[in-house]
Parts: structure tokens; C-alpha cells; sequence
């Protein structure tokens, strides 16, 4: 009975260990050709098989960057044989095959979702039980966040509050960098508040309560004074408040900001 116990443990801690590995088309099951691209993260395969691509979601077709999504991911797959890696669950509920999709290049096997959420076209969307590689997509998109790449980078540069400001009407629903110090922290059951120091009209960041743990921050009022960068849409709320950032993924919020550049 302990030798039993013992392997079945020695293979949860593989199984494990293989699947915090960075994806490798090894871990592939099936292979595949594309026949039609549906959108930028859904395929059809010989046989009439409709598969969805795991862990992105790009734009709906007549969105920004929709058009970008499903050109580039015909770049990816068209006339390509694709290796199919499958995760814990195969369907969702329109009985789609969820995959991961590997092809192969000059510089060797690539995972195209991953490179999707890498050129900026693609967010990340993990539905559970299905979450394999979510800390190498999270690594791709932090890359494009800071890259400025696809729809994280609407309007060129990092700006400063002064600048926002000064330009505001053109940046209202345009994807932005914006850099400020933290002068305030308010706190609500549902999401922390960061205000701006600087500025006329109430710059703010919002960070929904699902967000906090993983940015890992022992205590936002301890950040007062401290200089950020974040990066997302740039909205008014409602009436009367200033502009504003509303967070969907951790890695849109660099704290401190980055060191300038000062080489040549």
C-alpha cells in the first residue's frame, strides 16, 4: 500500500512539474490542418471541426483590432500543419475543441496564442479547469503591455499628467500610458483607488479586488508619493469625476515606474 501511495504521488508531482514547464509542441496530441479562419482566436480543421484557441480572447469582428487578430493568426496556421495540445477539458458548451496550437518556424515550435497576446492582439481569458501555461501567457502579455504592441498602444509614448490633460478629448476611449505619484488611496469592498498628485482634473486608477493579491502590495497608502506607470482605456465613470483607468490584469500597473533610459 505505501509503494502505491508512492507512485501516485510521484506522478501528481510530475504531472505537475510538466505543466509549469514553459509549452513545448511535445505535449501535443493531435495534428491538424486549418481549413478557415472564423475570428482571431477560432479555427475550422479539415474534417469540419471548430476549434477555439485556449486562454485568449481577441476582439468580436467589427471591433479595433479584430481585422488584425484573425490576419495575423492566418499568418500562424494557414497552409501549416498544426500540432494540437488538449487541457483538462476538451469542449466548451458550443462543443468546440479547446487547444493550444503549436506551429513550426525557421526558429523552431511556437505557441500561437501565446504569440497573439505577444503583438497586442489578444487578451487573456482562462476558464477554469483550463489554466495550463497561464504564467507564460501572463509573461507574453507583460511584454506587449510594456512593448506598447497591437491594442496596448493607441496613443505613442508614456505620458505625463500634464499631457493627458492637454489632450484629453483625443485620449477618452483610446488605449493609453499614463505616469503619475500616487497622492491618494480610497478603498471600497470592491476595488482600490489610486489618485493622482498631480493634475486638475482627478486622474484615477482602479483596481478591481480580484486584482490586488496578485500585485502582491502590503499596503497601497504606503505607495503615497511613489511614481507609477499604468497603462488601459482612458474613460470618464460618470459625470463629475476625472479621467480614469479601470485594470483588468495586474501587469497593466508597474510600480515603481521604470528607471529612464540614459544610454544613447
Amino acid at each position: 500500500m505505501r509503494t502505491l501511495t508512492l507512485v501516485l504521488a510521484l506522478l501528481v508531482i510530475s504531472t505537475c512539474a510538466t505543466w509549469a514547464q514553459t509549452p513545448d509542441h511535445v505535449y501535443a496530441t493531435l495534428e491538424a490542418n486549418c481549413t478557415r479562419i472564423i475570428d482571431g482566436d477560432t479555427i475550422e480543421i479539415r474534417g469540419g471541426e471548430t476549434v477555439r484557441l485556449l486562454g485568449i480572447d481577441t476582439p468580436e469582428l467589427g471591433e479595433r483590432y479584430a481585422d488584425d487578430a484573425k490576419w495575423a493568426l492566418h499568418g500562424w496556421v494557414a497552409h501549416k500543419t498544426l500540432l494540437l495540445e488538449i487541457d483538462e477539458q476538451e469542449r466548451d458548451v458550443y462543443n468546440r475543441l479547446l487547444a493550444h496550437i503549436y506551429v513550426e518556424t525557421e526558429g523552431g515550435w511556437v505557441l500561437v496564442n501565446a504569440e497573439l497576446v505577444r503583438a497586442g492582439l489578444a487578451k487573456l481569458l482562462f476558464i477554469p479547469p483550463n489554466a495550463r501555461y497561464r504564467d507564460y501567457f501572463e509573461t507574453a502579455l507583460e511584454e506587449a503591455l510594456l512593448k506598447r504592441h497591437g491594442m496596448w498602444g493607441t496613443i505613442a509614448g508614456c505620458l505625463t499628467i500634464q499631457e493627458l490633460e492637454d489632450d484629453l478629448l483625443t485620449c477618452i476611449t483610446e488605449m493609453v500610458t499614463v505616469e503619475f505619484t500616487i497622492g491618494e488611496v480610497k478603498e471600497t469592498s470592491r476595488s482600490i483607488t489610486l489618485y493622482s498628485a498631480e493634475g486638475d482634473y482627478g486622474f484615477y486608477v482602479k483596481i478591481p479586488m480580484d486584482l490586488v493579491s496578485a500585485l502582491e502590495i502590503e499596503s497601497f497608502e504606503d505607495l503615497i508619493g511613489t511614481c507609477v506607470v499604468a497603462t488601459g482605456i482612458v474613460d470618464c465613470e460618470r459625470v463629475g469625476l476625472g479621467p480614469s483607468i479601470v485594470l483588468e490584469y495586474a501587469e497593466q500597473l508597474l510600480i515603481p515606474c521604470p528607471a529612464a533610459d540614459t544610454t544613447d
